[in-house]
């Protein structure tokens, strides 16, 4: 009889189990979480990058953006939370969730744990005493604290350039010692990566630097490579025919260019046309904007969408060892174009070679979550996973704000088992300029997988 029942609770487990593109709303309640700082100024918070603990620490999630500072200008907002989607009230010094530092950051940028869980922030600061900007880095304990073992104080301002020029920081990678490079833009048009010690200490090592004229550029995302190299996904402020930015890949040692991926530069364009792959959406004299860079397999991918009044998700893709081009294609479900703005990507690792992408669609906007899976077994063309909702977007809203519609936007995501959290903002206020951290999550982990509030 016993056996009977545990047959049949499987098979109703199994049953009631609910899709990866479900709403998990065991998260928050309601598989939904916003967090309002309201400081001051014009209120607006927002996430920038989403970032996970380990399974042994519980499994929970911070989250790294700006919000407005009481005098005006804008902070370095920190906001931790639990496994289950709850604040953690144990972080921070008001131990209510959240920290808010005036690091005199005009933008956050990135962020990126090292191997204590200090947490790294990169972005652009006006307060170097210089005419004009320089990149900023910050960290703090994995309490939220100040880390003064770092420069000092816990932050760090550095000219790449030895003139007076407008540098920021873009994207940060942190190496096996705590050391870190970080990646940036000057006005001067150039993209350039800098190393810095684990104490905060630039290095003494020149920078390396790409692209030196023309074009203004920005550095928006990076993953690391094999054999010690690193890949560094350049946006182009002003496109030239068509071509959103470019992959940069390095060595990490020596921040030299990986001559066997681009002869010479290190640097592979990434060049959207209007009859490459199956459908041609994207058209050409269109804008188009990389955001993200995502690693599968020994294949390194840029994703982007179009700017344009329908926007259309594209990757673009290049050999990792040998810059060879492998893929190309507009997504849509169908022959029917979607309303996609690709912000993030993940890979899931599954056998079927999936890709997920975060961002927002729909009008108003709102969080989507949308899975590729590659069309053929050498990785050389993706296309909408049909058996992931139907291959559209599976979008979220949150409530509706101070007298308007719902709407939000996912900036970035992370993965783990078959959930997906994304993280951005919620509008609450449009014309006052009011905005919320937000969070969703999706997929439910069946019991034997999920307990005591992580993974086994």
């Amino acid at each position: 009889m016993f056996r009977n029942l545990l047959v049949c609770l499987l098979l109703f487990s199994s049953a009631t189990h609910a899709a990866d593109w479900d709403l998990d709303t065991s998260f928050a309640f309601s598989g939904r979480q916003t967090v309002a700082f309201d400081a001051g100024g014009s209120n607006t918070d927002r996430i920038v990058k989403i970032l996970r603990y380990p399974d042994s620490l519980g499994g929970k999630y911070i989250a790294v953006g700006s919000a407005s500072l009481p005098a005006g200008g804008i902070g370095i907002a920190l906001a931790r939370f639990n496994a289950d989607g709850t604040v953690d009230n144990s972080f921070g010094a008001n131990n209510n969730g959240r920290v808010l530092k005036d690091a005199c950051m005009s933008k956050v940028a990135h962020a990126a744990f090292d191997s204590l869980f200090r947490i790294i922030v990169v972005g652009t600061s006006p307060c170097s005493g210089n005419a004009t900007t320089d990149a900023a880095v910050v960290r703090f304990t994995a309490f939220g604290a100040d880390d003064t073992s770092f420069a000092g104080d816990g932050g760090l301002i550095f000219e790449y350039t030895a003139f007076d020029r407008n540098d920021n920081a873009g994207a940060v990678l942190v190496l096996s010692d705590d050391s870190l490079i970080v990646g940036g833009d000057t006005s001067g048009n150039s993209a350039f990566l800098q190393k810095v010690s684990a104490s905060g200490v630039v290095s003494a090592l020149a920078p390396a630097q790409t692209n030196s004229g023309g074009v203004p550029r920005q550095i928006k995302d990076v993953v690391l490579g094999q054999f010690n190299s690193s890949f560094w996904l350049i946006a182009e402020d002003q496109q030239i025919v068509n071509r959103p930015g470019a992959i940069w890949k390095v060595g990490n040692a020596s921040l030299g260019n990986d001559t066997a991926f681009s002869s010479v530069t290190g640097e592979q364009s990434l060049v959207v046309t209007s009859n490459a792959g199956t459908f041609a959406s994207c058209g050409t004299g269109t804008e188009h904007r990389v955001s993200s860079l995502v690693r599968f397999g020994t294949r390194i991918y840029g994703v982007g969408f179009t700017n344009s009044s329908v926007s259309r998700s594209f990757m673009v893709g290049f050999g990792e060892n040998d810059g060879s081009f492998r893929t190309y294609k507009c997504l849509e479900a169908g022959a029917t174009p979607v309303n996609f703005t690709a912000l993030a990507a993940e890979g899931s690792g599954d056998a079927n070679g999936s890709i997920y992408l975060a961002g927002s669609c729909g009008a108003p906007e709102n969080f989507c979550l949308w899975r590729t899976v590659r069309a053929d077994a050498s990785s050389t063309s993706f296309i909408p996973d049909t058996s992931f909702n139907g291959g559209v977007p599976v979008s979220v809203s949150f409530g509706a704000g101070s007298g308007q519609a719902p709407q939000s936007n996912a900036f970035s995501m992370v993965r783990h088992g078959n959930k997906t959290v994304l993280a951005g903002l919620r509008v609450f206020n449009l014309a006052g300029g009011d905005f919320d951290f937000a969070l969703a999550r999706f997929g439910v982990d069946s019991p034997e997988i999920f307990k005591n509030g992580f993974e086994n």
